[in-house]
């Protein structure tokens, strides 16, 4: 394994990846081999490193509950911190030096901010394992419909229950309150149906989706339509207060296609019945041309594939 930097380190650790600066170390325990985690954690205080070992052992025999060690960080070859199948943080109690707490405050952080998909990983081996599946890779608990999300508590990232989401903001809160969660201290581990912005955001606020709920009610678009809009409109968490309105903004409309769009503008424009006028035809016209224009510098679009059409909005205008 190559030397990684500290920065680099901590990066893998979010993602539960080997990694080694040469005294602070990343160590994934699902595949690991028993003796090659011994060699590793040779300075840990008894009785933790026996316990870790024989928790490693029994991982390769098969036997995982929501205690076992997920993944191991070491500093200076002893153990300053674990992470658990079921997502949670623990930090042995014997005494360290002033680097090793420091390594450790920073790999606690970073195994404090996974990303979802991982957390996503944990919950449904952990509902696989207590005879939840149904709550697994979408099955019986979860709504069928598109606006659907995983969600659990942020002390228990791993319990997870499935929630159908509205344009009713107060309306959702409760469907979640009514699973034993508190709408306040939320982690959204899954969204079905919100577009690049659902799959590819680190954390979801509920609030955003609610109002991708309502502009995809009220201007007739789809959702996932509306979570691309956003993907690409906000580049921090956005203000859900503003949505909405930007979305107004900034859509122009259902298109067949890009030159559908080209064609309604030179209308618009007095081009078409310029052309007309004079006698010109259209096919004179380079409309390919100018829709590479238009589409590279005043508009874009995002195509629907549900309802087969492009939908054009106009882009912010630089500062």
């Amino acid at each position: 394994m190559p030397r990684a930097t500290n920065t680099e380190a901590l990066a893998d650790m979010r993602l539960l990846q080997p990694t080694d600066t040469g005294r602070l170390l990343g160590l994934p325990t699902r595949h690991a081999a028993p003796g090659t985690v011994a060699a590793q954690l040779f300075n840990t205080p008894q009785p933790w490193r026996s316990r870790l070992l024989a928790d490693v052992a029994a991982r390769a025999r098969g036997t995982v509950t929501a205690d076992s060690a997920e993944y191991l960080v070491a500093s200076d070859h002893t153990v300053i911190a674990v992470l658990t199948a079921a997502a949670r943080i623990i930090r042995p109690d014997y005494p360290l030096s002033a680097v090793q707490r420091r390594h450790q405050r920073a790999a606690a952080a970073a195994l404090a901010d996974l990303p979802r998909h991982l957390l996503r990983e944990l919950a449904d081996r952990r509902s696989e394992r207590d005879g939840r599946s149904g709550q697994a890779a979408g099955g019986v608990d979860r709504p069928p419909a598109t606006g659907a999300i995983q969600v659990a508590a942020r002390t228990e990232p791993t319990v997870t229950h499935w929630v159908a989401v509205t344009a009713d903001l107060a309306g959702t809160r409760a469907a979640i309150a009514a699973t034993g969660l508190d709408p306040d201290q939320l982690l959204i581990i899954t969204a079905v149906g919100y577009g690049r912005y659902g799959r590819e955001r680190h954390r979801l606020p509920l609030p955003a989706l609610c109002a991708l709920h309502q502009i995809a009610e009220r201007h007739q678009v789809s959702l996932p339509v509306c979570g691309d809009w956003l993907d690409m409109q906000a580049t921090t968490d956005p203000d859900p207060s503003r949505i909405a309105a930007a979305f107004t903004a900034g859509y122009l409309g259902p298109f067949a296609d890009e030159l559908a769009y080209t064609r309604h503008r030179m209308a618009a424009l007095g081009w078409t019945a310029a052309l007309q006028q004079a006698g010109i035809p259209e096919r004179y016209i380079d409309q390919r041309a100018i829709t590479r224009d238009w589409f590279t510098r005043d508009v874009y679009g995002i195509y629907c594939a549900t309802r087969h059409r492009t939908e054009v909005f106009r882009r912010a205008t630089p500062g």
